[in-house]
């Protein structure tokens, strides 16, 4: 009888492992970017000088 308990926990572990295995590749956690908070800073959208403080 105590090998069919034994038998039944490696079944259960493994049946748990792969659920755990499936769930964290379906998840996508890490293969996607993530979105943008804000554009890139460039002198031609926002006419700031590149140079602020150098003197002419």
């Amino acid at each position: 009888m105590t090998t069919f308990w034994i038998v039944l926990a490696l079944v259960a572990a493994t049946w748990l492992v792969a659920r755990l295995v499936v769930t964290l590749r379906h998840d996508g956690l890490g293969s996607a970017q993530p979105p943008a908070s804000h554009s890139d800073w460039s002198d031609a959208v926002s006419d700031l000088p590149s140079h602020p403080y150098r003197s002419a």
